[in-house]
């Protein structure tokens, strides 16, 4: 069921449920978004994008939320929908086998996840190497895992000896970590800071340090959805607001809270405190500069990850990042935005 303007449902973690309410009825030019199961503090100035600055130009965006990123990608490949939350992997991924895919726009830059060890146990990332020091992901050939291969790789980390297991979701990686069950596991910054609090862990990677840029999750849509000349210009006035969202969240810190306060979908979002999310916002806008003021969909980013995602076998690496990301609608959207 599809909602509109603002979410009926908070959820309680970062495992999202699909939105019950009915649909608030709008006026404009109908496009419709699938999302993943959950917005966290990085998602708001693109979900604000969306469903708050796209209605005043022109548009009744409607959305619901999915769960398994793959299934999200279906959607689009089966053209239910017409642009869709997801990641780069899966896409390209996609795109290998058959699909007809567009990547249009970042839905952020680099990502709030970071790597924490126990620093008793990992002093250096060779200590990765060592079968007791067991490294918990959300799965292999996800993005959890892409992100820790290339700094291993440059680090000279054989990857064959890294004890890998699967553990979904990053509050059930944090217990894991501070139960001692696993040595290093990707969890969120704010979450990283509150654990260091607790015991003696530290940060092993930051992937905006290690990364040109980490794309994570991203807007994609069908070729054949694109091609046409209204959903083109649909996407560069998308591209347009979600411009118009990270300069504000970046120099506006009471519209950010604001809109955590009304997108976010962590359980009690809505009351959380300016001093709360102070950190939040610091951290995302000021240390990750998780919001560039101008979208810039720069193919080299794609060409420096590619050998990382066939590393880690997310990919067989038979499609070129051309055939798959579009820059011009972009370039286009920051040339009529200005500034």
């Amino acid at each position: 069921m599809l909602l509109t303007r603002r979410h009926a449902l908070r959820t309680a973690g970062a495992a999202g449920m699909l939105p019950l309410a009915p649909a608030w009825a709008q006026s404009g030019k109908p496009i419709k978004a699938n999302l993943l199961g959950f917005a966290l503090g990085i998602h708001v100035p693109s979900t604000a994008a969306l469903l708050d600055i796209m209605p005043t130009m022109g548009y009744a965006p409607s959305f619901q939320r999915m769960d398994q990123i793959r299934t999200l990608t279906q959607t689009l490949i089966a053209g239910a929908v017409d642009i869709g939350e997801t990641d780069s992997i899966t896409v390209m991924s996609a795109v290998e086998s058959g699909a007809d895919l567009k990547i249009v726009s970042l839905w952020y830059m680099h990502t709030s996840l970071v790597f924490v060890a126990n620093a008793d146990k990992v002093r250096e990332f060779k200590d990765l190497e060592k079968p007791e020091n067991v490294v918990a992901i959300n799965g292999k050939g996800d993005i959890t895992h892409v992100m820790l291969v290339g700094p291993l790789l440059k680090r000279g980390v054989d990857l064959k000896k890294v004890n890998l297991v699967e553990i979904g979701g990053s509050g059930a990686r944090m217990q894991a970590l501070m139960s001692g069950r696993v040595a290093a596991v990707p969890v969120h910054f704010d979450q990283a800071a509150e654990m260091q609090k607790k015991g003696n862990f530290k940060i092993l990677l930051e992937p905006w340090t290690e990364y040109k840029a980490w794309i994570n999750e991203i807007w994609a849509c069908s070729g054949a959805w694109l091609k046409k000349k209204e959903n083109e210009r649909a996407v560069i006035d998308l591209i347009k607001a979600q411009m118009t969202a990270f300069r504000k969240a970046n120099a506006d810190s009471a519209w950010y809270t604001a809109a955590y306060r009304k997108h976010v979908t962590l359980k009690d979002a809505d009351k959380s405190t300016d001093d709360s999310l102070k950190p939040v916002w610091e951290g995302l806008s000021k240390n990750i500069k998780a919001w560039p003021s101008t979208i810039e969909m720069k193919m080299e980013y794609w060409n420096d990850l590619m050998p990382v995602y066939r590393e880690a076998e997310a990919i067989q690496g038979k499609v070129k990042p051309e055939q798959v990301v579009e820059t011009s609608l972009a370039q286009q959207a920051a040339s009529e935005l200005g500034g």
